[in-house]
């Protein structure tokens, strides 16, 4: 079952698109808009108010688009819709990765091996290319047979969620959501064989390996939860350190921490004042793409970018956050109250120890650091995933 969640992405989004992108628009005639970025390079693609996460999860899946970036005087009004856009291209990454990988297992296994000794004039391998008319007209022929091959794959592993009282509701519906993402995400020439194989020993091996890798993927995507939480931490402790840089400025002696983060008519001068100089601050996703140097094709970089000009007094309070520890909370528990909460230096970073241990045991690599754009008042936070 999926999560509720609105069919749009409600949020003013720039998406800069990979050469692939750009050539499937100027083929079909669509216009496209060169678009300042927030670290002053300018980039082809296009600008929506708010666009169907449909269609943003298939120009993902065809490799379609490099960045997607948010510009705004403030974040945390959006804490909710930028936690399901984090998730969003997380879980669309590792379905495509998933989708590679039970495409190689499948090719090398003993059900491939009988079926081309069997079809010498259809072999299938890893070089093979398709007729993708007739593969979709094979895949429609074998629709009805879908339910029953998803629900061999998938029915231990519900089983097995259904009976683990570790789990809270919430965990199990996100857990049966990612299966059926990652079982739907599969190529239509593996559903195909599968169907035409089904009762057959070889049948039943390939799907148990088929299985095992998606109780592996599960887990690695339950780290989305985990990413998003962390970028609303970091977009919060961002804002806050710079609406304070603001405030000194509007408020000569007050005190500035506590009027920044109490006093809404402060918080209001502070971001009226940041739209009218043009002093905004930014969250952009970087994806990696098969067209992509090596080892980048399932990465995920989030960048936080403003205009920061005590950037070595930022650059030590972020590194001293980083070492802070959990106290053991319920990471869902704290996801449902983030929309409820005010923006606060405290938040920063308490989850990051959620974040490091989970994709440490999931085999994900996280990197986080700061760095600041030469000859510019630039700040870059950058957190990294290699998916």
């Amino acid at each position: 079952m999926s999560p509720k969640r609105s069919p749009f992405i409600d949020l003013p989004l720039k998406i800069t698109l990979t050469t692939a992108g750009v050539d499937w628009f100027v083929r079909n005639h669509k216009k496209l808009k060169r678009l300042p970025m927030a670290d002053k390079r300018l980039a082809y693609g296009i600008a929506v108010s708010t666009v169907p996460a449909s269609s943003l999860q298939k120009m993902i899946n065809i490799d379609y688009i490099a960045e997607v970036e948010l510009v705004r005087s403030e974040f945390s009004s959006k804490s909710r819709e930028i936690i399901d856009l984090t998730k969003l291209i997380v879980h669309r990454i590792l379905f495509k990765k998933f989708e590679s990988e039970t495409f190689r297992l499948f090719v090398d296994s003993a059900l491939i091996k009988r079926w081309n000794r069997q079809n010498p004039g259809r072999c299938i391998d890893r070089e093979t290319t398709y007729n993708q008319l007739q593969l979709g007209s094979l895949f429609s022929s074998i629709a009805s047979e879908i339910p029953s091959v998803s629900l061999d794959i998938q029915e231990p592993l519900i089983r097995k969620n259904v009976s683990n009282e570790a789990l809270s509701e919430d965990e199990r519906r996100l857990r049966a959501y990612l299966s059926d993402g990652f079982v739907l995400s599969a190529s239509k020439l593996l559903w195909c064989v599968l169907a035409k194989s089904r009762g057959q020993l070889e049948y039943e091996n390939l799907v148990e390996e088929l299985r095992g890798m998606l109780e592996v993927y599960i887990e690695k995507a339950v780290i989305s939860e985990y990413l998003a939480l962390m970028v609303v931490e970091l977009l919060g402790f961002t804002e806050v350190n710079h609406y304070q840089q603001v405030a000194r400025r509007l408020l000569g002696g007050r005190k500035v921490r506590d009027a920044i983060t109490v006093e809404e008519p402060i918080r209001a001068e502070v971001r009226r004042r940041m739209e009218a100089e043009g002093d905004l601050l930014s969250l952009t996703y970087e994806l990696g793409s098969k067209g992509a140097s090596i080892g980048t094709a399932h990465r995920l970089r989030v960048t936080i970018c403003n205009q920061e000009q005590g950037y070595q007094r930022i650059k030590e309070q972020l590194e001293a956050l980083i070492g802070t520890d959990a106290k053991g909370r319920s990471l869902l528990d704290f996801s449902r109250k983030v929309p409820r909460q005010r923006v606060n230096e405290e938040l920063g970073f308490y989850n990051l120890s959620y974040l490091q241990k989970e994709c440490e045991k999931e085999d994900v690599h996280v990197e986080i650091s700061m760095s600041q754009i030469p000859r510019s008042d630039l700040t870059l936070i950058n957190l990294t995933l290699q998916l």
